[in-house]
């Protein structure tokens, strides 16, 4: 492979490929969950974004909540094995995981609810209901400590009530969702508890929560129990309260920076300082090497001989040898890695652009992202990014009609044309941010903030600037209608624009002035039908007659598809996808699917394609800002 090759399209280590990045034989294996709770769906998401740890001390595994599932390290950490929401988890983005004294897992969704694992399907803790979780510890005997809006939990068993109930101490604990990383924890006596929050320190004493201090402390983000010591962490350092005498002292010989998660350990605590990790004593500190990475630290758990280290970024392990970044090696959390001591080009979760381009004897998946352009081959199901792109903002993507043609808009650096030769067209005449591509009968059309595009003899041409539209809106969903004229929504209103004579008018009724969100224009025999998602639900009609679903109303429609071989729509909403055929003179909804009863990433909906394969089966693509949910039908 050529260096240019290189730039332009960085494959990943995966099977055959030809691989830029060196993997080595015995580079971790994955090993498949043994059931799933939804055998229709699948995800893609990067897990490399680390929010929790857990370790294991009985099995000597490790489990990693992130911002894609659960990951689960296996002894020896030489294997591995993904958790997201087609195993029963309520959607792929999890907050904080732990394992209790008797080796059962837990984890906590970043919005509401407990799980525990069983049988490597995620169930629900349905006694605290979906109450928000916001931390997750255990205790020197082994039993799981929750800390809720409600109250605090102490739990042993997944089928009993918690055996401790405590009211909330005003504020919930610190929860790693804003950056403010904390821990509740209990010391080796019953009933006394230390938690930190908004207000400061909190100790249960004589039934009740009493602050340590008189004075409000917002500036303590984590603490951790250690044999009579106390350690807090907050924005200018370490202090450690020696519980016989209650007195504070403050570690003088670690940097005076943000200690943002602590993990207790026999000598001391490990210690999150900035972007360094390292061992604080009753007399002092060690950092663990010189070495200072280039991202936040989220999470510390403590083995024997070494201290695993969560980031933003991947996993790393540190020990006697130094610091070493731990890698699953697999797609989609290693895509275009040039070494481990450079910053992973990793799979963004956001997906914010779709399409599906069938080329002869396969199907692409072009996967436009916050940080990055990816294309998957669904035949061979082997992953690329799209290096020139690969740091983009990508917003929107369409297929040529003769399939040769990618093009795909970004927020910062506008419009780019990609052909299956690797050549990247750059639109120089078009300006950015553009938010939305449609394609149909050879005309290919651009939105953005500027205006409408069109694309002629090669050229993109401004055909309307934002100046000239009849309403105090900005343009965000285009659609090219059957007959001459383009749809055109607004953020206050619907638009078409007639071809032959040039003209731009609203259209009549709510949806004048209805902040338009998605566009989608079918043909229904010598007929059409346009499909008009806005902030305020779903319409249908051809400009005559406008209908309502009612069974939508008050959703934001934020995606749409049309699925040709079973003439059913796919309609993307922000609280859940839905399937809606044709019943009678109306459109009712035949399929519902959310976080609790599927595999999907998340409730947010945000980009809808469709592919079909050889065997008959379709394939829907569904992007979340969770990853990229597939169900199979």
């Amino acid at each position: 492979m050529s260096n240019q090759d290189y730039r332009l399209d960085l494959p990943v280590p995966v099977g055959g490929e030809d691989l830029p990045i060196p993997v080595t034989d015995n580079a971790p294996q994955q090993e498949p969950a043994k059931d799933k709770a939804f055998l229709e769906w699948h995800n893609y998401a990067s897990q490399r974004h680390i929010r929790d740890l857990a370790f294991d001390p009985v099995r000597g595994d490790l489990w990693l909540a992130t911002g894609g599932g659960v990951l689960h390290w296996l002894p020896g950490f030489d294997r591995f094995t993904r958790y997201t929401s087609e195993h029963g988890l309520p959607g792929n983005s999890v907050m904080a995981v732990a394992v209790d004294g008797s080796g059962q897992v837990w984890a906590a969704h970043e919005h509401f609810g407990l799980y525990y694992l069983k049988n490597d399907i995620w169930r629900p803790y349905t006694i605290l209901g979906e109450v928000k979780v916001s931390c997750l510890t255990t205790d020197s005997t082994g039993w799981l400590w929750v800390g809720t809006t409600n109250g605090i939990y102490a739990i042993n068993s997944t089928d009993r009530k918690p055996v401790i109930e405590l009211p909330p101490a005003g504020f919930p604990p610190r929860a790693i969702a804003s950056l403010l990383h904390s821990r509740q924890n209990a010391v080796a006596k019953e009933n006394d508890i230390w938690l930190c929050n908004a207000q400061g320190v909190y100790h249960y004493h004589n039934s009740s929560w009493v602050r340590s201090t008189d004075s409000v402390q917002p500036d303590i983000l984590t603490l951790a129990l250690q044999g009579k010591n106390l350690w807090l962490g907050t924005f200018r350092g370490l202090v450690r309260i020696d519980l016989t005498t209650n007195q504070p002292h403050k570690i003088d010989t670690m940097p005076s920076r943000e200690i943002t998660t602590l993990a207790p350990y026999s000598q001391g605590v490990w210690a999150a300082c900035g972007e360094q990790v390292g061992l604080a004593t009753e007399t002092g500190w060690t950092p663990l090497g010189d070495k200072q990475l280039n991202s936040t630290i989220t999470s510390l758990a403590a083995s024997d001989e070494q201290v695993w280290i969560g980031t933003h970024d991947g996993l790393w392990r540190g020990g006697k040898e130094g610091m070493h970044l731990h890698l699953t090696d697999t797609p989609p959390d290693v895509i275009g890695l040039p070494s481990p001591e450079h910053s992973p080009a990793t799979f963004s979760n956001l997906v914010q652009a779709l399409s599906v381009q069938q080329l002869q004897g396969r199907s692409i998946l072009w996967i436009g992202t916050v940080r990055g352009l990816y294309r998957l081959d669904l035949f061979s199901e082997t992953w690329r990014r799209y290096g020139q792109l690969g740091t983009q903002d990508n917003r929107a993507i369409t297929t040529s009609t003769e399939q040769k043609t990618v093009w795909v808009a970004s927020w910062s650096s506008g419009l780019h044309g990609l052909t299956q030769k690797n050549e990247l067209q750059t639109a120089p005449d078009i300006s950015e941010p553009i938010l939305a591509l449609a394609t149909k009968n050879a005309q290919y059309w651009a939105v953005g903030l500027d205006g409408l595009y069109h694309y002629k003899d090669s050229v993109w041409v401004q055909v309307i600037s934002s100046k000239e539209l009849p309403v105090r809106g900005w343009l965000q969903a285009v659609a090219q209608g059957v007959t001459d004229h383009v749809c055109l929504g607004t953020s206050a209103g619907l638009l078409v624009y007639k071809l032959d004579t040039k003209q731009l008018t609203p259209v009549s009724g709510t949806l004048g002035s209805a902040d338009v969100r998605s566009l989608l224009a079918i043909g229904r025999g010598e007929s059409e039908l346009l499909w008009v998602g806005t902030s305020q639900g779903l319409y249908v009609g051809n400009f005559s007659n406008w209908e309502s679903v009612s069974e939508l109303e008050k959703r934001t429609i934020t995606a749409l598809v049309w699925d040709s071989n079973a003439s059913s729509l796919w309609v993307g909403t922000d609280r859940g996808l839905f399937r809606l055929l044709a019943v009678g003179n109306s459109w009712k909804i035949a399929n519902e699917f959310h976080i609790h009863n599927s595999g999907l990433g998340a409730n947010r909906v945000t980009a809808l394609a469709i592919s079909t394969g050889e065997d008959g089966e379709t394939k829907l693509w569904v992007g979340t800002p969770c990853g990229l949910s597939c169900y199979t039908y």
